[in-house]
């Protein structure tokens, strides 16, 4: 028996192996549903898998199921009929692009949906959505072996790059299935890293949408009382302009709105606080502030409260850049009190970001409880001026 071998069965009969942990780390079911919803393809205008998950979780845990008109998605938990309406948004589209059209050669032009960083676009792998299945692809990046001196340092714009499928030709490519206005989505697989962390793409927002099924599940099986009609909402079309959101408010008439998001983490090499405030592990976020929304005062205030009082740890953000579905639940009607409460992340807007576990946890004991205070005096108070 070789060194190798021996290795090997000792570090099997311990589970010592930095794979198995990792393996193990991710066997609960709020990490089998993270991972679920992390590998569903679904970019803006494309929402259709993971609004599946959702119908199917809202419906396990006895909630009323509808959608709006552009597809979001409503799960309704009835409180007493004179309690306020809660309305929790997260949004369910990813960044993703959409098929342009197909050069001669086979290659693939798209349009980008959301908002990508050039540089993020080159050498990565994609899942073109066709109507015969997924195709493969690959982005093109010209060799470093014959680029120019002006190549080497310069980000190369996304109107030139293209995806390679393989194809010969457009003959080819389109016998795939390809065709203008097909999906194409970032092709990478969730997986947990040290320490209780996990890696994936379009944890903004599937990790939005997990703490709203996680408050859903934890309210039904506690046998909590809400003194509320709380509307779990999966939005459509956030990262294109919060679409989805804009149409959903119309259905809930909420009486109060608090989005769900992944924050903006700057706890890395190179990050910065002047841009954002956040770190991994420090707990649920509460933005202040951003490109398109002041928090509402007395909201924040409550929200702070609950949890001072439940000894959770609460980090707070005022970001100059970016926005999201709470904006529109604050202009409904006359307006609206109005809070996003994220969950904070590394690498946003890429094909792999990172979040750390004990956040979306406390993310979720916040949320509950915030829930289960939120009654009618309550809600009258925080709306008065």
């Amino acid at each position: 028996m070789s060194s190798r071998i021996q290795s090997s069965l000792l570090c099997l009969s311990f589970l010592v192996c930095p794979p198995l942990l990792a393996q193990a780390e991710k066997t609960d079911q709020v990490a089998r549903l993270l991972e679920e919803l992390s590998n569903a393809p679904a970019p803006s205008g494309f929402e259709g898998p993971v609004r599946d998950i959702l119908i199917r979780q809202f419906r396990s845990a006895g909630a009323e199921v509808s959608t709006d008109g552009l597809g979001s998605v409503i799960g309704v938990l009835r409180g007493p009929a004179d309690g306020p309406r809660i309305m929790l948004a997260a949004h369910m589209d990813e960044l993703g692009a959409i098929v342009r059209y197909t050069t001669q050669e086979g290659f693939v032009k798209f349009q980008t949906l959301g908002g990508w960083f050039d540089q993020a676009l080159v050498n990565q792998r994609w899942k073109i959505l066709t109507n015969k299945g997924a195709v493969s692809a690959v982005s093109g990046l010209i060799s470093v072996h014959v680029a120019a001196p002006a190549d080497m340092t310069r980000v190369f714009p996304h109107d030139d790059i293209f995806l390679d499928v393989g194809a010969r030709t457009k003959q080819e490519a389109e016998a795939l299935g390809i065709r203008p206005g097909d999906a194409i989505v970032p092709s990478s697989s969730f997986t947990a890293l040290a320490n209780g962390r996990y890696t994936g793409k379009a944890l903004d927002d599937r990790v939005g949408c997990v703490i709203l099924l996680e408050a859903l599940r934890r309210v039904k099986e506690e046998g909590i009382k809400t003194p509320n009609t709380i509307y779990f909402v999966g939005t459509v079309q956030e990262e294109v302009g919060v679409i989805g959101a804009h149409t959903a408010v119309q259905a809930v008439k909420p009486d109060l709105g608090i989005s769900i998001e992944a924050g903006v983490a700057v706890d890395h090499p190179g990050g910065k606080p002047e841009g954002a405030q956040e770190r991994l592990g420090g707990g649920p976020v509460l933005y202040l502030a951003d490109a398109a929304m002041i928090a509402n005062l007395k909201l924040k205030d409550f929200v702070q409260r609950v949890a001072e009082e439940s000894k959770i740890p609460l980090q707070t953000e005022v970001l100059s850049g970016g926005y999201e579905d709470s904006t529109e639940l604050q202009k409904f009607g006359a307006g609206k009190p109005a809070v996003n409460i994220a969950v904070a992340t590394r690498y946003l807007h890429t094909h792999n970001s990172v979040i750390d576990r004990a956040d979306l946890d406390r993310a979720v004991d916040l949320l509950v409880r915030i829930l289960s205070r939120l009654d009618s005096k309550t809600v009258d108070e925080i709306s008065r001026f």
